[in-house]
């Protein structure tokens, strides 16, 4: 005959049904059952209160209440606010809370995650990747207009079909969205509108930052220049380009690209006018309210003000002391000692000027990019342009040269 296997509830409903029939004395009924009297009476006592078998289960010893517990009251007010405001994390979500009832206190960024959390009000990220430093740096932009970050976020297609490229301008320094703006279509013109008119409404930026696609940049073309950074540059604009595929060198504008995917496009909107009105709302949302945590919890609006340098009523023609100026042709090309050079078609109508730099080569310049050399010693080379990693100051060196 198999032994028979009991567990800790059975035990307890043997030991319930003979207490009940006052078979033998207590005392002896919990001496058989290896408790103390306490214990037995204990059991009895939660049977007796509703007759049921699963009263003899054990109970949690956690505490009923704890003075450390945050109230149910707060609780819902956190949970309230972050279903109004899905993307809010809990740093930004705790100092509106704070500037919302700022007599309340409020309980530390931790536990408003944990709530969050408990409530299932957070996705879980996937482990970030990591990414290589880079060794040449960017100017350093502290201060508000030093550098300006203008690209398209990804187009994608609203609900009646028509497809939306939104042009995105925002300050480095104060994370200031100046503009977000819907284009049917790329064009340099939609562009060129936008930019000064952001120019005309909050002056010139020092730098203007950017990847190196239409109409930005040219990764083929000497210097990279386009009709768009070339108007830029006889501002007196410095142009710097993100190295290509690097999009982590802009790594401040693609992250709010990030927020602006899932607050105005997750889905897109019936028509690109009612994407433009979710736009706006984003911007104001994320410029006057939403605290930044590089900002320390100040709002973009509260710390950016316009440039002191301001757009000029005509665009300056760019001089070059001490240089011979050429005028490039509608070809893109240039004459120069009886032979032709072709310089950019971007270019077409402009100046440019070359200076002597040592006895073999001579500098090419628009404005103040280097556009390449010219070895006079083999002038069939064509335009050389310098071998420098982007956004460092170019380099003259003779042993540092590549045809174009």
């Amino acid at each position: 005959m198999p032994w028979r296997e009991t567990c800790p509830m059975d035990q307890k409903r043997q030991f319930v049904l003979e207490w009940r029939s006052h078979a033998v004395s207590r005392a002896a009924l919990c001496r058989l059952f290896g408790i103390s009297r306490q214990t037995g009476y204990k059991w009895v006592r939660r049977f007796e209160r509703a007759l049921r078998w699963e009263d003899l289960e054990e109970h949690s010893r956690r505490p009923h209440d704890h003075p450390q517990t945050t109230r149910r009251m707060l609780v819902q007010r956190i949970i309230d606010e972050r279903r109004r405001l899905p993307l809010w994390g809990p740093i930004p979500l705790r100092k509106r809370l704070q500037t919302k009832w700022p007599k309340i206190p409020w309980p530390a960024a931790s536990t408003i995650g944990a709530i969050l959390k408990r409530e299932g009000l957070v996705v879980r990220r996937g482990r970030p990747r990591g990414m290589p430093p880079r060794t040449h740096p960017f100017a350093t932009c502290r201060e508000p207009n030093d550098v300006w970050c203008i690209d398209f976020k990804g187009h994608f297609a609203v609900q009646n079909g028509q497809r939306c490229y939104p042009l995105t301008v925002m300050d480095a320094a104060t994370r200031y969205l100046l503009a977000c703006v819907g284009f049917r279509s790329p064009d340099l013109a939609n562009v060129r509108r936008v930019v000064e008119a952001l120019f005309q409404t909050y002056g010139l930026p020092t730098a203007m930052r950017s990847d190196n696609g239409e109409p930005f940049a040219c990764i083929t073309a000497p210097a990279g220049l386009t009709q768009l950074s070339a108007w830029w540059a006889k501002l007196g604009i410095r142009l710097e380009r993100i190295d290509p595929g690097k999009p982590q060198q802009n790594g401040r504008h693609e992250r709010m690209h990030l927020t602006l995917k899932q607050a105005t496009c997750s889905p897109p909107k019936r028509s690109l006018v009612r994407q433009q009105l979710a736009f706006d709302r984003f911007r104001r949302l994320y410029n006057q309210e939403r605290p930044h945590q590089a900002l320390h919890l100040a709002t973009p609006a509260s710390l950016y003000r316009p440039s002191p340098r301001l757009l000029p009523p005509r665009v300056p023609v760019p001089t070059y002391p001490f240089a011979d100026t050429y005028l490039v042709n509608a070809a893109g090309a240039i004459r120069w000692r009886a032979r032709t050079f072709f310089i950019s078609n971007a270019l077409a109508g402009e100046c440019i000027g070359i200076y002597p730099l040592n006895h073999r080569y001579e500098e090419v310049s628009f404005a103040h990019v280097l556009r390449g050399l010219i070895d006079t010693q083999y002038p069939e080379y064509g335009l050389i342009r310098p071998k420098t990693k982007r956004n460092e100051k170019p380099t003259s060196r003779v042993s540092a040269m590549s045809p174009v």
